[in-house]
Order: C-alpha cells, then structure tokens, then sequence
C-alpha cells in the first residue's frame, strides 16, 4: 500500500501529533508498506531522505505566524498537486489543520480516499486560545475538514460526540486512540539511572515535578507556577519544552519567589524527555485546552503519577494514577496530601503502538480497497 502522509510538522519535530505520526509511520513501514511523508523545512534537516523506509519531503518552511502559516498553505496546494500527478498514491492521511484545505481538494481531485486526523474540535474557543487571524484560521479549517472531509479521524469518543452536534458535519468519524511505543517504554525504564538524573538536576530530597510540552499559553505553565508558590513543601519544578510563554514564566517564578524551585531545559529528544520523566516522581499538565495529549499516557505507561487538568481526551484515560483537578489550586492538595504510584499495566496494553498501527492499516486498506 502506498500511503502519503501530509503534515505542517515532522520528524526532527517530535511533540504531540508530529510524535504520533513518526510512531505510526515507522509502524506502517515496518509491516512492508511505502510510507512517504511531506512536511515543512526544518533546520538542519535535508529536503529529502529516508529513515527507516519512510521517504521524508521537506519542500519548503511553515512558521508561527498567520502568514507564514497561510504561505505554506499555498505553496502546499502547488507542491502537492505536482507531487500526485507524478506518483501512485492509494490513500492520503492529513494531520490538520493547516495542510486540510490543499490535500482534501487534491485528494477529491485525484480520486483518491482521505482520512484527515483531528486533534481538536474547539470552535469559538480558539479566540480565547490564539490572536484573531490564526484563530479565524482555525474555526476555518475546523469547518472545512467538517464539510469536505470523507473520513475524519478522531482521537477520543468525546470529541466524536462535539463534532456530531454540529450544523455543518459531512464526514464520516471514526475513532482512533493515540499510540505509545511500548518497547521504548521498556527500553526506558530498564535502562534509565534516575539517581544520576536527579543529581544532575541538583535534586535531594525535593519532590521532582515535571512538565513535558510546548510553552504556549493554552499549556497555562504561568498559572502552575503561580500554583506552587502556595505549595509548602520542597519541590523542585523542571520544565521540558520552548515557546513564546517562556521569558514570562521565568518572570512569573522571580516574582513567586521560585526562581531556584523552577528548572526550564528548554527542548529535549524524545528519548533524553522519557529518560526524564522515568526519574521524575510527578507529571504536570495544566493546561486550559488539551486533546489527547501523548505524554500523559507515556509517564502513566512509564508508572508515573500523572496530575492534569479535566480537559480535551484526558478525562476518558482511566488509571489509578491520574489524578484530574478542575482548578490548580488543587494541585498543592493532592502534593501535600502525599501522592504514591500504583502498579498497573492496562495502559500498556490499551494504548501499543502495535495494536493501534494494526487498526490504522486495516482502516486504510479499507478505504482504498486493498486486499
């Protein structure tokens, strides 16, 4: 089967959906599939290789900014139209948002079946999220995916739920769980030294809590931080991640008086976060707005307690050790009331990158009618 992948971000990029996707590509590839992925320019990395089998295309940047974005767009529409006319192409996956419009478009063209993965569905929400135009942007391409899309691809039932209830839904939705590599995890806790890791953090005794993700304002790092400086016991804070928040959460634990509690590493690889988060004694996630956020299932699966807010896919994960709070004041509760690990295994089982790549390829061939 020949699969093209089409997605604003990918491999060196490894947060969130971009993460997912690598897993599920090398996945595919394994099980003897041409996987062929197009992407937007990373520095440092070559506009054209293969890894693992999988035929990796970098044409041309993306950015942060509305423009940026709405450039890639269109030279995404041009690029890929040239791309299809040149090669065999039996089913398009699409990572919205942004890439959405040109591969729905050229997909109904070419005649070829479309699954569009769906993180989020947030409606008016994202003008509380984001500036105006990406905002726009975004309840644009929400719209669209919802209208032109053959097949939508969900990560939690709730969403399918959300998405049902609006006026404008085309497509047909199917729901598709997150996957985590459970030979990584393994990999990881057999060989990560969590006492050198904590001395290397300048860690004690202090209770080690750690963020994993990109500093934006959804992610709400500000308001933890504001959060703990009502905790009164020895933390230590170590944050994994970059973005446009960071110089004001460095200002917001200098006037919380925490600037010694709070660590920000800036981006890790992959491997050097989960190493960190198999030494950590709790996971942090405080976000306003989440979808099905992967690193909640990687330190559930890795035997981490994990605090996170009630929000997007977070409250359909069922363990022992996630512990949801409505408001962070909570946060300091439950630290303070002494928070201990539970021996599980379902999450392992539940969310393998073997079952879920074998439940994507099933889907896929349907859709494109292969045997």
């Amino acid at each position: 089967m020949n699969i093209l992948m089409v997605s604003e971000f990918f491999y060196p990029r490894l947060a969130g959906g971009e993460l997912v996707l690598w897993q599920l590509s090398n996945a595919l590839s394994k099980k003897g599939h041409q996987v062929c992925v197009v992407t937007s320019m990373v520095n440092g990395a070559a506009r054209h290789e293969v890894i693992n089998g999988i035929e990796i295309h970098r044409p041309f940047p993306s950015g942060r900014s509305s423009l940026k974005r709405g450039i890639f767009l269109v030279r995404l529409y041009y690029h890929l139209r040239k791309f299809l006319g040149t090669r065999k192409i039996d089913i398009i996956y699409n990572l919205a948002y942004v890439p959405t419009l040109p591969t729905t478009c050229l997909a109904s063209k070419h005649g070829i079946p479309v699954v569009t993965g769906v993180h989020s569905f947030v409606g008016r929400g994202w003008f509380k999220l984001t500036n105006p135009v990406l905002a726009a942007l975004n309840c644009l391409m929400e719209i669209i995916i919802l209208r032109l899309g053959r097949h939508d691809l969900l990560q939690f039932p709730s969403l399918s739920s959300k998405m049902r209830a609006a006026p404008y839904l085309r497509a047909k939705s199917i729901v598709m769980y997150n996957p985590i590599d459970i030979d990584e995890m393994k990999e990881i806790k057999l060989h990560t030294d969590a006492e050198r890791i904590r001395e290397s953090l300048g860690l004690r005794e202090e209770v080690f809590l750690l963020f994993v993700g990109s500093l934006l304002p959804a992610k709400n790092v500000t308001g933890l931080v504001s959060a703990l400086s009502r905790f009164r016991g020895n933390f230590r804070l170590v944050i994994v991640g970059d973005g446009p928040e960071k110089e004001k959460i460095e200002r917001a634990a200098t006037r919380h008086g925490l600037k010694e509690k709070i660590a920000l590493l800036g981006p890790k690889p992959h491997h050097e976060t989960l190493s960190l988060m198999a030494s950590c004694d709790v996971l942090v996630l405080p976000s306003k707005s989440e979808q099905f956020p992967v690193v909640v299932l990687e330190a559930l699966a890795l035997g981490k307690p994990v605090i996170a807010t009630k929000v997007g896919g977070i409250p359909e994960i069922k363990s022992a050790n996630l512990h949801l709070i409505d408001h962070l004041d909570e946060i300091s509760e439950i630290l303070e009331a002494g928070i201990e690990a539970k021996q599980e295994d379902k999450i392992a089982e539940e969310y393998s990158l073997d079952r879920i790549a074998e439940e994507y390829e099933r889907l896929f061939k349907e859709l494109s009618k292969i045997d």
